[in-house]
């Protein structure tokens, strides 16, 4: 489990703390305000030990372009020769390293705990996975690393056994989902009463749901593992969010460690509406008038301050009232 991160001069970053809760860490923001650079730098470090180094890790994940004369060093922030960052454990062992310019790396050997994590990006991929890995591995083909990695998970055999918990979660997405989920030939197909549908053929929202189903079922999610999800909401109707949510904060309850970049209200209010004693922890990331990217933290949703989702929808309503008073005053 991860307890701190600190960043200096690394992407958009000047110089950010953020202390993470066990549970649930959610970020929101503007866009290009970090969210997902903070989720791939948890897990480039999470992924060190499957990957060799945190060189390769860092590479493979944020894909810097590899026509610049140091790939590594494009990851430091405009201006700045030198990049920091930390990460502190719940044991209070801390690792860290240093990138300067030329992309050399100060303490390499930083990040040798062996971390069982996973994440899933925005664009759905279970149904581009027949052929993808092979093709990853012998071509240069410009995907993150993060695309391959999920595909990865999906692919791993079921558990023989499941636990009560397990169970209720498998039950509560089947039903939602509406069909079993099998693999064929690197394909992934749901099947029911009418038969089976390749995920070319299903709903995004609904394939996203599935690979849920699938990462608990083959134990990629369990005790002390952690979760990176980009934007769970994207493609998803806004009705299956308290289902997201309602796995989500069950496998917290299983010693699951959760991170999210969103920009969802409806997920958000979703969190606060059903948290009840579970550790929840929001993140506003925002620039001020300098560019620079500053965070604000608050364990709870309606106290978080700057809050671009709340305020959008908070015009939206403004604007509905002035439509109504002028549709009743005409």
């Amino acid at each position: 489990m991860i307890k701190q991160i600190k960043i200096e001069n690394f992407t958009a970053f000047n110089r950010i703390t953020a202390d993470f809760v066990q549970g649930i860490n959610i970020f929101i923001g503007a866009n290009g305000t970090g969210k997902t650079h903070i989720l791939k730098i948890l897990y480039s470090v999470c992924s060190t030990s499957n990957r060799g180094n945190i060189e390769k890790s860092l590479l493979d994940i944020f894909l810097p372009s590899q026509q610049a004369k140091y790939p590594l060093g494009q990851l430091l922030r405009k201006g700045s020769t030198c990049a920091y960052f930390s990460i502190k454990y719940n044991d209070d062992q801390t690792g860290y390293i240093e990138i300067n310019q030329h992309g050399n790396i100060g303490n390499p050997s930083a990040f040798t705990k062996k971390i069982h994590s996973v994440y899933i990006p925005v664009k759905e991929m279970l149904a581009n996975a027949p052929g993808f890995r092979s093709l990853y591995s012998l071509r240069e083909i410009h995907f993150e690393g993060v695309y391959t990695d999920i595909i990865d998970r999906a692919f791993l055999p079921y558990l023989k056994k499941t636990d009560a918990c397990q169970d209720r979660l498998l039950n509560l997405l089947k039903e939602n989902i509406g069909s079993e989920i099998i693999i064929k030939n690197e394909e992934f197909y749901l099947k029911n009463n009418a038969g089976e549908i390749e995920f070319t053929l299903a709903a995004e929202g609904i394939r996203k749901l599935a690979l849920l189903w699938i990462l608990i079922r083959n134990g990629s999610l369990m005790k002390n593992s952690l979760l990176f999800w980009d934007e769970p909401e994207t493609n998803l109707n806004p009705s299956l969010i308290p289902v997201i949510v309602q796995v989500l904060l069950e496998l917290q309850q299983m010693g699951v460690q959760i991170f999210i970049a969103t920009h969802s209200y409806v997920l958000c209010k979703e969190f606060e509406l059903q948290r009840s004693r579970h550790p929840v922890r929001y993140f506003s990331l925002y620039a001020e008038e300098n560019r620079e990217i500053s965070l604000q933290t608050s364990d709870v949703y309606h106290t978080l301050s700057p809050n671009r989702i709340a305020d959008q929808f908070a015009r939206m309503y403004g604007k509905e009232i002035e439509l109504a008073l002028g549709r009743s005053n005409g």
